[in-house]
């Protein structure tokens, strides 16, 4: 969940300690690939991104937990819990609190197969300049099912660690300071699936931790570091609700069209903690209209995250008209000026953007020749109506003109694949597999193919 201007973004704390994992349990498995299968959806509205339902072990009840590939650890937050806002500087405490609803925090108390909490001080950073602190402390294992409500699909993992979260700190920058009239939003529980790192060196970046990927490679229920993540074909209706899958440990090779190429996965940024990060990407409208992309001016960010934790996507500095005049977009006059990053807009209902019309990603591969394309149709960036544009009957478009980062829309039609052993990732076309598809056992691979 890394940063943009608009989107939540990744953590950006570094750890303290490597976890032993429980005893090994029974694995849920492919034909040959132990994997573990996770149902993941979007849904519309603001701050919505890739998700999964964790299903309470004590109810029928579920929390929404972001599926992040742009960070590493796993929480939740307790029963009770404080979110602190209003004041902008950071780890300023701010004169606003809210009780976190109940339908957004876990009570390991109510819960049969939990292990008695135990204490973990650890802080979780999230958004651009953390504007999100989550503080846990305390640690629980317990059995959770992970589902998707719309197609019924549902994976039961027993023995995962999870953090218990009883404070939030938020940094708020509304015109009046210490203004609580506007309560930020925030993520109930953030579910990391980016890469696990364990060092004995003092001055190693090491994962907070919890990681549910590596509770399961600890425990056995996968082979490997190994994961792929797509969406379905989109929904009819341009407000309707993605569905998709998060397998780890392995590679489901039907979720695809065209190639799966292998593309540069660039570390040591300094600022990256591990997650998944490559090269820009060059783009153009239905694939015949070159947008261009500054890549080489001083200052300007030429690397690009992949995260399914974002909102929208952010493209790197552009020639503003010549942008528009390419995709028909606008920048509602409403917003701010000079420019601050807000999400562009269809100057028209979100119904009227031609179903046709999409926005192309070409990224270079690794070996030569060799480009992933993806194709984005332009009503997956209609994820959520800002009241401006509502007011001025224009639809919202999640795609930012700052930065650059291949977020949750960019995600919902491309699938992405990472071995972490070899430190490899790759892109093909997504968005093709039939709703409600799920995992083909039989076309899962261990490695990227």
């Amino acid at each position: 969940m890394k940063s943009s201007s608009q989107a939540s973004a990744a953590a950006a704390i570094v750890a303290l300690a490597h976890l032993a994992a429980a005893a090994p349990a029974a694995v849920e498995a492919g034909a040959v690939v132990p994997t573990v299968h996770m149902p993941v959806h979007m849904k519309y509205g603001q701050n919505n991104k890739f998700a999964t339902s964790l299903v309470l072990p004590y109810s029928d009840q579920s929390i929404e937990v972001c599926y992040d590939l742009g960070s590493p650890d796993f929480f939740v937050f307790s029963p009770n819990a404080t979110q602190n806002w209003g004041c902008r500087y950071l780890t300023c405490q701010g004169p606003c609190n809210a009780t976190v609803p109940e339908e957004g925090t876990y009570d390991p108390s109510l819960s049969k197969t939990a292990t008695a909490p135990r204490p973990w001080a650890r802080d979780y950073g999230y958004g651009g300049g953390l504007t999100k602190w989550y503080r846990a402390n305390k640690i629980v294992n317990d059995t959770f099912a992970f589902t998707n409500h719309l197609n019924k699909f549902s994976s039961q993992v027993s023995d995962v660690e999870v953090a218990l979260v009883p404070y939030l700190q938020q940094r708020t920058f509304s015109a009046a300071e210490n203004s609580c009239a506007e309560k930020p939003k925030y993520d109930y529980s953030i579910l990391g699936i980016a890469p696990y790192f364990s060092s004995p060196d003092p001055n190693a970046r090491n994962t907070t931790g919890p990681s549910f990927r590596q509770n399961l490679l600890d425990q056995g229920r996968i082979s490997a570091p190994v994961q792929s993540l797509w969406m379905e074909r989109r929904p009819d209706d341009v407000r309707g609700t993605f569905t998709g899958a998060g397998l780890l440990g392995g590679i489901d090779t039907s979720k695809y069209s065209g190639p799966l190429v292998r593309i540069p996965r660039l570390k040591g940024l300094g600022y990256s903690l591990y997650e998944y990060y490559t090269h820009a990407a060059k783009l153009s409208f239905n694939g015949v209209a070159p947008i261009p992309i500054d890549t080489t001016s001083p200052g300007v960010e030429t690397e690009c995250i992949l995260d399914s934790g974002g909102v929208g996507d952010a493209h790197n500095p552009v020639d503003v008209e010549a942008y528009y005049n390419v995709t028909g977009l606008r920048l509602n006059p409403s917003h701010p000026t000079p420019y601050q990053g807000n999400y562009l807009s269809w100057p028209g209902k979100c119904e009227d953007i031609p179903a046709d019309h999409f926005m192309e990603y070409s990224l270079v591969g690794v070996r030569e020749g060799e480009t992933a394309v993806v194709k984005v149709p332009m009503r997956n960036y209609a994820r959520f109506q800002d009241p401006i544009d509502e007011a001025r009957g224009w639809c919202t478009m999640a795609i930012s003109l700052r930065g650059c980062s291949l977020n949750a829309p960019f995600l919902s039609a491309a699938f992405f694949a990472a071995d972490d052993e070899s430190g490899e990732i790759a892109i093909a076309q997504g968005g093709v597999a039939e709703q409600g598809s799920g995992v083909d056992n039989s076309k899962v691979v261990l490695r990227i193919p």
